[in-house]
């Protein structure tokens, strides 16, 4: 159940900012109909995602969206020539002549289309009825693994993230899950740490809504394996509290000290 799955998250990853989630409206009347904070000014689509990590609700449409970047990476207008011909992208002194440009261009461009505006709110805040297209969890790194481990306990090892240190919250943490269907990762790019003002050891997962449930279900699942006792403890008390059935809880272990106790014991039988 969604709703659960978010209780879980939170109780699972030791995260101080809200999780995100972002939907991607079709129309006016969808638009219209969300009763959230209506920028009337542009704002940065990194700094909504920033807001609502700290517990804001907002919703912006091409008019209100502040960023070229992100405003062309949502679907909210169609890429210019310049920027697909690398033109553009190449001036901004991120790549070294127009071709290599063009070919990251076009990994950018046109990844989505249609998008009438774009909702960006706690994950709480959406319901089974009504779920988002995108989860970001920004964090530092070790809960960020985390989230890679849940993928990998269901899925496997993923071979498809799209990272280029561009563009990090709209297009790595954003379109390229929804792409390509798949969790990736960010560590955030220039532009989103001047604007949004990220901490240095902050960096960024993208979970599509289709894998969100399997993912957390892998966190969950590897708790006994990788989590230290002070964090088993937290965490059985965190799901206890909502009413989430907890797994027994094997302290005193994980999968990387029984390795070294395995090791030490080998080393001491070769001794004799």
């Amino acid at each position: 159940m969604f709703e659960n799955d978010i209780i879980k998250a939170y109780a699972l990853l030791n995260i101080e900012r809200k999780i995100v989630g972002v939907k991607l409206i079709k129309n006016k009347q969808e638009f219209d109909s969300y009763d959230v904070v209506n920028l009337i000014n542009p704002l940065s689509y990194c700094v909504a995602v920033k807001s609502a990590s700290l517990g804001h609700r907002i919703k912006f449409d091409k008019l209100t969206s502040g960023c070229g970047g992100s405003t062309r990476a949502l679907g909210l207008e169609k890429p210019a020539d310049d920027f697909l011909d690398g033109t553009a992208p190449y001036r901004l002194g991120l790549f070294k002549d127009e071709n290599v440009a063009k070919r990251a261009a076009l990994e950018t461009g046109n990844i989505l289309s249609n998008t009438y505006g774009v909702l960006v709110q706690p994950v709480e805040f959406f319901s089974s009825n009504d779920k988002p297209d995108v989860v970001i969890a920004i964090g530092k790194p070790r809960e960020l693994m985390r989230i890679i481990q849940g993928y990998t306990y269901n899925k496997g090892i993923s071979k498809q993230f799209s990272m280029s240190g561009n563009q990090g919250v709209c297009v790595e943490a954003t379109a390229y899950p929804l792409i390509h269907n798949t969790v990736n990762m960010s560590l955030l790019c220039s532009g989103t740490r001047f604007l949004a003002e990220w901490a240095e050891d902050e960096g960024a997962v993208g979970i599509p809504m289709s894998l969100f449930s399997e993912v957390i279900d892998g966190i969950y699942n590897t708790v006994n394996a990788v989590e230290m006792d002070k964090r088993k403890s937290e965490i059985s008390e965190e799901l206890t509290l909502n009413n989430i059935e907890c797994m027994e809880m094997e302290y005193g272990k994980t999968y990387y000290t029984e390795y070294e106790k395995e090791k030490r014991e080998k080393r001491k039988n070769e001794k004799h």
